[in-house]
């Protein structure tokens, strides 16, 4: 069974890339624009193997994100993203721009810790 990831990102453009880009690689993507989105899919998904999330949104930040997430989904795997080279994650972490196959690389890291 191919392994759920929760994208979330505010910039459609980036989200739908990384949406087809995971589903390309045989995974199976939730995504959501906002916060608050990702944890209403959090709680309705039958389950949520990684949540892929931008740091620096509205409404809240990745971190409190990964919290709230982690809360309904206990053990849930977190990659962030950011095309600030000074964002400080608590995590794995991705340096946006990146190509499909370093996120995909990446995705697959995370997934086999």
């Amino acid at each position: 069974m191919p392994e759920t990831i929760l994208v979330v990102d505010d910039q459609d453009v980036v989200r739908d890339v990384i949406k087809l880009t995971l589903e390309s690689a045989g995974y199976t993507v939730l995504e959501a624009a906002t916060p608050k989105i990702a944890i209403e899919l959090a709680r309705s998904a039958a389950a949520i193997d990684l949540l892929v999330t931008d740091i620096v949104m509205p409404e809240m930040d990745a971190f409190e994100l990964a919290e709230r997430i982690n809360t309904e989904i206990p053990g849930v795997r977190i990659l962030y993203t950011s095309g600030y080279t000074d964002a400080a994650a608590e995590g794995p972490f991705i340096q946006k721009p990146f190509t499909p196959q370093q996120l995909v690389e990446k995705v697959s890291a995370v997934l086999a810790t």
